[in-house]
């Protein structure tokens, strides 16, 4: 009988030294790509910011070159300090984002409710942050003047722009908790990416004719103590990168009085004006029913004196003397500015430890609501300065 001999193919593999040499090669690879990828998304990560940092710096020089001009994103701006140095020494200032229940300090609106006191200064926080931050450097009567503010980035994630922004009202036990300040973020909007922004603004030092606005960007904001102690400032807030942007403008900044201070009489007249307009004593005493010409005339002197009003000059021949009072004498009207927000910025010293004490009191079924701060001075720092924009 025959028999067929089968024959088996042989079975082919891989041994286990192969196998361990595949996979080293492998792992030699893998960790040569996860290496590189952390070092990638920090490029990435970097790139990110600074383009945010760019876009922002647009905005911001639009912002302050465009004067007096509200802008809601700039309720992103959480506090502005300026260091002011008269000669005697550097004295600092802060205000931060007028709250809601707080912050209600201040001569302006006596017997108002707080609650209301913090809604006002929070209509007028955009345009105080422009005008406080287009103080020039130098040559003020105040002073070398230094400008920071901590800002929570225009550009970005909706929910970063959102929640970024701060409490509005705090009860006792938050203030508590918070430290110093009891200015804090609303919870996840402590991830969002803020900065420090200094403004330098002088004159041009190659032509004396144009004003040299000069942005300086600091960030991201890694940790900010001025948010919970009262007795540290800009100089203490710890950031990473720095970037510079500068444009060059025509005229200087113009001084602004703020409407609040003015006396009674300059406030009649400047009622019933608009800034630039020509005006004669005979009008400005139709409408404002003062029958006393010399009377307008003190005042418009006085104006010009703080820089409201300019008396337009006509032939002394038409006058009866230089110091005679005449019915169609012109003055042209300056402007001011109607600020809630006056005095917000105070001088962060007066306590041993620096700041101001906390204010407790009664809000209506709540009573340890926090109503603000009481000064230790009753000095404000109240100066505006504000850029003409070019088609004024």
């Amino acid at each position: 009988m025959n028999t067929a001999k089968q024959f088996h193919p042989q079975q082919g593999g891989f041994s286990v030294a192969e196998v361990a040499l595949a996979i080293g090669v492998v792992a030699f690879g893998l960790v040569a790509v996860l290496g590189v990828l952390p070092a990638g998304l920090t490029v990435q990560k970097d790139n990110r910011e600074e383009t945010v940092i760019r876009y922002d710096a647009q905005y911001w020089m639009t912002a302050l070159r465009a004067g007096m001009q509200p802008t809601d994103a700039l309720n992103q701006v959480e506090w502005v300090e300026l260091e002011v140095d008269d000669g005697t020494g550097p004295v600092i200032y802060r205000a931060h984002r007028p709250r809601l229940g707080g912050d209600g300090a201040g001569p302006e609106w006596p017997g108002m409710p707080f609650l209301f006191k913090g809604h006002l200064k929070q209509s007028s926080w955009p345009t105080d942050v422009i005008g406080w931050m287009s103080i020039p450097d130098n040559g003020t009567a105040i002073g070398s003047v230094k400008k920071t503010a901590r800002v929570r980035a225009f550009n970005g994630q909706l929910f970063d722009r959102i929640y970024g922004r701060k409490v509005l009202v705090a009860t006792k036990e938050e203030y508590m908790n918070e430290g110093q300040t009891a200015f804090h973020p609303l919870p996840g909007g402590e991830f969002a990416l803020s900065y420090l922004l200094e403004t330098h603004i002088a004159p041009d030092p190659a032509n004396a004719n144009l004003w040299r606005i000069t942005l300086t960007f600091k960030w991201p904001v890694l940790d900010d103590p001025t948010l919970k102690d009262a007795t540290k400032n800009a100089a203490d807030v710890k950031t990473v990168s720095t970037k510079s942007f500068t444009t060059l403008v025509g005229l200087p900044p113009k001084e602004t009085k703020a409407r609040q201070q003015l006396p009674l009489d300059q406030k009649t007249i400047l009622d019933v004006t608009l800034p630039g307009e020509k005006i004669s004593i005979e009008e400005l005493s139709a409408l404002t029913g003062i029958i006393n010409y010399a009377s307008i005339n003190n005042t418009l002197l006085a104006m010009e004196q703080a820089g409201l009003a300019t008396d337009i000059r006509e032939p002394e021949a038409e006058r009866a003397s230089p110091n005679m009072v005449r019915p169609d004498d012109k003055w042209r009207m300056g402007r001011t500015y109607d600020t809630h927000g006056l005095y917000s910025l105070r001088p962060m010293e007066g306590l041993s430890n620096g700041g101001y004490p906390p204010v407790f009191g009664p809000f209506r079924s709540e009573p340890d609501r926090f109503l603000g701060f009481s000064s230790p001075t009753n000095f404000y720092f109240s100066t505006f300065y504000f850029f003409t924009p070019d088609y004024e």
